[in-house]
């Protein structure tokens, strides 16, 4: 197993993809189990995306709120955002003038709201078409 997965394919299913190669060379002793987790190895390199899915899939359904909560939390602070910059601070800035309300980057909140509303449009198709539960 001489070549990175990691390298070409990137993020954690490739590392992981990696770790099972070294376990392969490391733990296993005969040529037929050697040859199954090779077969078990390829698998998992030619559908990274679909390892990636199943583990956000787990992530997503944690108990932990510092696991399964980063998607909401993540929403929530462009609310924040543009709530802040389009709503508040100008109301803040009317009320009282002589204070220099902060700024906010709206461009990068708007970024991340839009590909965030895209993703929700896609769970939305899913459940019409009874695709996910």
């Amino acid at each position: 197993m001489g070549f990175s997965l990691s390298k070409l394919v990137g993020g954690s299913i490739g590392e992981a993809a990696d770790g099972v190669a070294n376990a392969i060379d490391r733990f296993v002793e005969t040529k037929e189990e050697k040859k199954a987790a090779e077969l078990l190895l390829m698998k998992v390199q030619q559908e990274p995306d679909k390892w990636q899915t199943e583990i956000n899939k787990i992530e997503a359904g944690h108990r932990n709120m510092f696991i399964a909560g980063w998607r909401p939390a993540v929403g929530w602070i462009c609310v924040f955002a543009l709530a802040w910059g389009w709503i508040l601070a100008p109301i803040l800035q009317f009320l009282f003038p002589e204070k220099k309300m902060p700024a906010i980057a709206l461009g990068e909140a708007i970024s991340l709201v839009m590909a965030m509303l895209g993703m929700g449009a896609l769970r939305s198709y899913e459940k019409r078409n009874t695709l996910t539960k």
